[in-house]
Order: C-alpha cells, then sequence, then structure tokens
C-alpha cells in the first residue's frame, strides 16, 4: 500500500469510529458505505480491522453498530495520534488538494487540532466527558429527556439537578442547549460542569420551544450581540486565550509589535469578558464601544462601594 492510500485508509477509520462514537445505532454498514464512498469490502475490512485491534462492535435490531462501551475510549487517544511523518505527509496531501479546493488552510488547521488532542490532552477526549457526551447524544437521538446531576453554575453560585430536553451538543466548545423543564425556557450550560447524567424514560415535551441559539467566545448564550474592539498587550493576550481559547480566532497582531487586536461580538451583558478586562486592566485598552466602557466604570463603583472602609 502506498503512502497517500494508507494516509486515506488511517483517516477513514478515524472518521468511521469518531462517526460511532458520536452517534451509537445511527448507522449501518450500508450507510458508512455511502457516507464515505467506499464498496462493500472496504467497510467490511475496516470493522475487522477495529475488531483485530481489540476493539467489541455490537448492531441493535436495525444493524446500526456501535462500540461495546470502554472499548474505544481506552484507546481513543492513541488512535487519534499521529506521527510527525504522518502530519508531514497529510499536509502535503492537502496542498496538493487546495491547488483545486478553497479549503485547504481549514484543513490542515483541522489537522492540527486533532494532532494537538494526544499532544495536549484535552479535556473532551477523557472518558469521562466522552460518556457525557455519549448520553446526551443517545437522548437527543431519542428525544428523551434526562437530570443534569450536581450542575455546578457559576450565575447562581449553586449545585444543583437540572431536568432538562438536550438539542445541541457542541464538545469542543463545551456547551450544551437545552430547554429547562423547572425554568420553562431555553438554557445553555457548560458540559465540564456537569457532574453526571441521569437518563429518563421521559420523552420531549417542548420540541416546539427548542431554538439554537448564538454562543459568544465566552460560552455565553445571547442573541443580542455586540460587538467589541479592544487592544491587548502580551500578558492580557496570553490570559484572554489561555482562559478563553475560543477568543483565539478573532485576534490579529497589531502593527505594533507586542500588541493585538481583539474584535468580535460578545454577549450584551459582556459576562466573561469584563471579569478579563477588570483583573488584566494595565494591559488593555478599550477602543469601543462605549457602552463597555460605562459598563466597566458602573462595575468599579460596585468594587469601590463593597470594599471601602
Amino acid at each position: 500500500m502506498s503512502k497517500e492510500a494508507e494516509y486515506g485508509y488511517k483517516v477513514r477509520l478515524l472518521r468511521i469510529m469518531r462517526a460511532l462514537l458520536e452517534q451509537p445505532k445511527r448507522y449501518a454498514k450500508r450507510e458508512l458505505r455511502e457516507k464515505y464512498g467506499v464498496g462493500k469490502d472496504a467497510i467490511d475490512n475496516d470493522f475487522q480491522a477495529f475488531k483485530s485491534a481489540g476493539f467489541v462492535l455490537r448492531y441493535d435490531e436495525r444493524f446500526r453498530y456501535y462500540f461495546v462501551e470502554d472499548k474505544p475510549l481506552k484507546q481513543l487517544k492513541d488512535l487519534l495520534h499521529f506521527s510527525e511523518e504522518d502530519q508531514i505527509l497529510l499536509t502535503r496531501a492537502i496542498d496538493k488538494v487546495a491547488e483545486t479546493e478553497k479549503y485547504g488552510e481549514h484543513l490542515k488547521s483541522k489537522l492540527a487540532s486533532l494532532y494537538d488532542y494526544h499532544r495536549l490532552g484535552y479535556a473532551y477526549l477523557r472518558k469521562p466527558y466522552l460518556a457525557k457526551i455519549d448520553k446526551l447524544l443517545t437522548a437527543k437521538e431519542d428525544n428523551r429527556q434526562v437530570i443534569l446531576k450536581q450542575y455546578h453554575s457559576s450565575n447562581s453560585n449553586s449545585i444543583t439537578d437540572r431536568h432538562i430536553e438536550p438539542y445541541h451538543i457542541d464538545p469542543p466548545k463545551d456547551t450544551l442547549q437545552a430547554f429547562d423543564l423547572d425554568k420553562k425556557e431555553i438554557r445553555h450550560f457548560r458540559i465540564s460542569r456537569i457532574t453526571r447524567i441521569q437518563m429518563t424514560t421521559e420523552a420531549w415535551k417542548y420540541k416546539y420551544r427548542h431554538r439554537l441559539q448564538a454562543v459568544d467566545p465566552f460560552r455565553i448564550m445571547d442573541n443580542q450581540k455586540v460587538m467589541v474592539h479592544l487592544r491587548l498587550r502580551v500578558g492580557a493576550y496570553n490570559e484572554l486565550i489561555e482562559r478563553f481559547p475560543l477568543t483565539k480566532a478573532h485576534i490579529l497582531p497589531a502593527e505594533e509589535e507586542g500588541v493585538y487586536d481583539f474584535q468580535c461580538e460578545v454577549n450584551h451583558e459582556f459576562y466573561g469578558l469584563s471579569n478579563f478586562i477588570l483583573g488584566t486592566h494595565n494591559l488593555v485598552e478599550v477602543l469601543s464601544p462605549d457602552r463597555l466602557l460605562l459598563h466597566l466604570q458602573a462595575e468599579v463603583k460596585k468594587m469601590q462601594k463593597k470594599w471601602l472602609v
């Protein structure tokens, strides 16, 4: 097998594994053949490769496949690891494709992220996190309610159980959008703040109320976003991308060395952003909007009133 064919085979195996992990009991072999544009023998060989590597596959009454719990999760990090040689080969192949396609740089960025999963040990590839994702996806597919056990809420400063209908799960952004059955409204949750998930047998009752809402880089759900423009020194830049990794996509180097521009739409209450600015105020310049400056001034007055002796 040539190196090009080998990398194509490896990528397909990873994609099939990801599909079966993210949506167990969703795909039959026929659907996988159509999804990845290969023949029956290729998919049969892929499944044999999984079995040879120690993975256990089962199927339901409609011949839709899934991994038996724990088997793939124990080895997922190792399978997602690309060697340096693998990464170089894949990058070269993407460059060739990019000569006729528009998305070469985007694909290389995704490859780099995939390579970093193993190297950096991202939380959303760890077993407890994957187990929560699996239950949420199953509940969404089956239109079932779940209970988020011991959810740690920063807004209410409390740890409580939340009875919800989950309809949008985004692991890389660590976000879950769901209809809260107690509050009777759409709520946004951080998956990492859920201690565990309890499945129920109750079907969705409020599907007509499910609406996908935009999430800003501070992981705040808000359809009334405000455009902000900040100038950051190196220390503030480091602090921002480390605390809120999603902001990195909205930061560019400024003309002045060691200075960065952050320009992005954020939630209109400035949750997350205002605490960051107040904590690094000597390294941040607010260029716009004026309402952000007024908000910060009001927060400073509250702090002065609270701590004034």
